[in-house]
């Protein structure tokens, strides 16, 4: 647990900060003391080092206690005050850099929702991020899908691979990589061309692009720094678990000769839940709303991920199982958790802004293969979208041979479809390497994406034959 210390010149503005601070706390999470001003009628303004150490004392019932200052003699008064503090509790003080007052914030909701004190500070130290944006300024530091690290190089061994896996580290292997890698007593860094990544974030993984052929290296610091190093060559000479299709790649069976596909159209719009910018009065609740809303969605892909081994194969299963690992990604819960404290709004918003920046990241990628990982971003906002909304997510339901037609598709709607029914997914954009192409290519549903115009003025019910060897719609003839 981290508790805070707010230091400033003025009693005003420090009693001002803690109030502001206060009504983001619920229950006994964090706990704030405030030591600002001086005990002078005529010059109040300044900052006493007692006051400071008293505050620090009367919040030490802590595993750490964070402090935050404005300017000046702050910092000062802050220092002097850890020389006169016993040792044990000074061991537990750390000074933070951040504005006073945004900083203050997004502290005391990280330190509330207990997160350790690293997280805390980061948070704080990050906290003008959203206004800088809501102003038009570039980000203070350039947006990277890697900030990752040592303090220094000490005792830093390494191990390097070359990637043999046909699409990269995509969802599937980073999540292998992820579960192989976890509960080792170590610091442990990935790099790829001078950048970096910590290898227990799955996004920070895909959004490193590591491709077939690249190699990366892990860096590892700590008692099971080898342990970990093991692990790593070991997963990397197994292709990350993709060594079937690594075999399949390198020797592929004969193309089935799909000829075509006829159906009657059905038009599907892609399920989207559109929250609007609404005030919120409970900070805390919002944020325990979404938590429980991502629990939803994690148990509905446990139950997602069964389904697919039943209903194909361990491969497909895995894309569910990796989108598991996908949201189950406390940064993505953090930054929402950071919006919705700084705009008082919903907790839909606030998820739905995350999730959209994310899938928007993928989008920007230059490797066709981790570009299309978009649809999954917008298949888990949306269905965690929908448990905060208390509703189901819609699902086609569809009792004749039929063409689907849609903007898009999400893979779990493809997993859930009755492939004896519909016959051919046609689509105006999506993409033929997306996790909904290769569930319907599993299932023997025909797949076609990106045919715009030819999808115009479709109407429900008219005959349609998707010609797969020349990938394109044919439509009934006028009269």
């Amino acid at each position: 647990m981290v508790n805070l210390v707010i230091v400033s010149h003025s009693a005003q503005l420090g009693n001002g900060v803690g109030e502001l601070a206060r009504q983001m706390l619920s229950g006994d999470g964090c706990k704030l003391a405030i030591a600002a001003g001086i005990d002078d009628v005529d010059n109040p303004i300044g900052t006493d080092p007692i006051k400071v150490m008293e505050a620090i004392e009367s919040v030490a019932d802590t595993d750490h206690v964070l402090v935050m200052m404005d300017i000046g003699s702050a910092l000062l008064s802050a220092e002097t005050a850890l020389d006169l503090l016993d040792p044990a509790i000074a061991a537990k003080v750390r000074l933070c850099a951040a504005p006073l007052v945004e900083g203050t914030l997004a502290a005391t909701v990280s330190a509330a929702a207990g997160a350790g004190i690293d997280k805390v500070i980061n948070d704080a130290m990050n906290a003008l991020e959203a206004k800088r944006v809501q102003l038009g300024l570039p980000p203070h530091t350039p947006s990277s899908p890697v900030v990752a690290s040592f303090a220094d190089d000490r005792d830093v061994r390494s191990a390097s691979v070359m990637i043999r896996n046909p699409n990269g580290l995509h969802v599937r292997p980073a999540s292998r990589l992820v579960a192989a890698l976890s509960g080792f007593d170590a610091e442990l860094v990935l790099e790829k061309d001078g950048k970096r990544a910590t290898p227990d974030n799955i996004n920070q993984i895909a959004l490193l692009q590591v491709r077939c052929n690249d190699p990366l290296t892990l860096l590892a610091r700590g008692p099971q720094a080898d342990a970990a190093l093991a692990a790593f060559t070991a997963l990397a000479a197994e292709d990350f678990g993709e060594s079937a299709e690594i075999a399949k790649a390198e020797n592929p069976a004969p193309a089935p000769l799909l000829t075509r596909v006829e159906g009657s159209a059905v038009l599907w719009d892609l399920p989207h839940q559109l929250p609007g910018l609404q005030p919120c009065t409970d900070v805390l609740q919002e944020q325990r709303n979404l938590m429980r809303a991502i629990e939803l969605t994690l148990d509905d892909l446990n139950v997602l991920t069964v389904m697919a081994e039943e209903k194909y194969s361990a491969d497909i299963a895995a894309i569910f199982s990796g989108h598991h690992m996908l949201l189950d990604d406390a940064d993505l819960y953090e930054e929402a958790c950071r919006i919705i404290s700084e705009k008082y709004c919903s907790a839909s918003w606030a998820w739905d802004s995350v999730m959209t920046g994310l899938s928007k990241q993928y989008r920007q990628l230059n490797d066709s293969y981790l570009q299309a990982r978009y649809i999954d971003i917008e298949d888990l906002r949306n269905r965690t979208l929908a448990h905060l909304a208390g509703k189901s997510v819609a699902q086609p339901a569809i009792s004749w041979p039929a063409i689907l037609i849609a903007d898009d598709i999400f893979p779990s709607t493809v997993l859930q479809l009755d492939a004896q029914q519909i016959k051919g997914i046609c689509l105006r954009a999506g993409s033929d390497v997306s996790h909904s192409a290769i569930i319907a290519r599993e299932a023997g549903i025909a797949f076609l994406c990106q045919q715009y115009d030819a999808l115009k003025n479709i109407i429900p019910g008219d005959g349609l034959t998707l010609d797969m060897a020349q990938k394109r719609v044919i439509r009934p003839q006028a009269g």
